[in-house]
């Protein structure tokens, strides 16, 4: 089971993406992990473009990610989340559209971005049992649909070349599937 050098790892709250970069790490050794959170209003954006200071700082942000994976190949990163959920979240919760995400991935050739892979994780909402709303994710129970609908888009849209949706609910219990078959699944 080997690993690309580049893992972008998408997906809703509460679907493992913590739990797999740990399985890579423990099966492939050390890779730098870089975490996408919200982004923040930096006075360095707020003083000259105070309406757009979060989409400036979240697309800066995005622009360093494809700088690093185009300008290291060499390098293994983790991205625990990437530049596909703006596409969900800054809509929704940020009240602006994301998708000029697009734009970067076209203006560094994400098509063509060597030894990189795009992950999806997804959730069966037919079957799932394994979600517990603690009250921690961005969007609660009640919009997990709509921003998995979101992320599925995206992820379509995307021109990363390898790219995988890994839907990590048990079709027969409705539990988490084992940890190590999602992460045999995501290395194939």
């Amino acid at each position: 089971m080997s690993a690309p050098n580049k893992l972008l790892i998408e997906g809703l709250d509460r679907l493992g993406k913590d739990t797999l970069i740990r399985g890579v790490l423990d099966t492939h050794g050390y890779y730098h992990v870089i975490h996408f959170g919200k982004p923040e209003r930096l006075d360095f954006y707020t003083r000259t473009d105070p309406e757009d200071a979060l989409r400036k700082f979240q697309e800066a942000s995005f622009r360093t990610l494809f700088q690093l994976l185009r300008g290291a190949p060499a390098a293994r990163i983790i991205c625990n989340r990437a530049h596909l959920g703006e596409c969900v979240y800054a809509p929704i919760y940020r009240h602006y559209p994301g998708e000029y995400v697009f734009d970067i991935e076209r203006e560094f050739d994400a098509h063509a971005l060597p030894d990189t892979r795009l992950i999806l994780l997804t959730e069966d909402f037919a079957k799932s049992r394994h979600f517990k709303d603690d009250g921690l994710s961005l969007g609660g129970a009640d919009k997990r649909r709509e921003e998995q609908d979101r992320f599925l888009a995206a992820f379509a849209q995307s021109t990363i070349a390898d790219k995988r949706t890994v839907c990590v609910t048990d079709p027969l219990s409705g539990e988490y599937r084992a940890a190590a078959a999602i992460l045999a699944e995501v290395l194939a």
